[in-house]
């Protein structure tokens, strides 16, 4: 799959960002495992889930202990931002 050149490239990070931050709060997963994982505290850990961007490596923790499929993910959000370039 590639992205579009249509496709915001901003908007599809913060996107996958978005996603991850709900999905690690519906799996309840412990802060403090993702901060082990990327070597971070977990108070830094929380506040880039908060935010719209983060470190590859923390986001691989966080997909990694939250049991997300990250190519699944980031497939999901190359296509709805695809499809939402498309309708501009």
């Amino acid at each position: 799959m590639t992205i579009d050149k249509k496709v915001d490239c901003i908007k599809l990070a913060k996107a996958v960002v978005r996603q991850t931050r709900n999905d690690v709060l519906i799996s309840k997963t412990q802060m403090t495992d993702i901060a082990a994982r990327c070597n971070r505290n977990r108070t830094t850990v929380s506040r880039a889930l908060d935010a719209e961007d983060m470190t590859l490596s923390m986001w691989f923790a966080s997909v990694s202990e939250s049991g997300i499929d990250p190519l699944q993910l980031i497939n999901e959000k190359i296509q709805e931002q695809s499809a939402l370039a498309d309708a501009a």
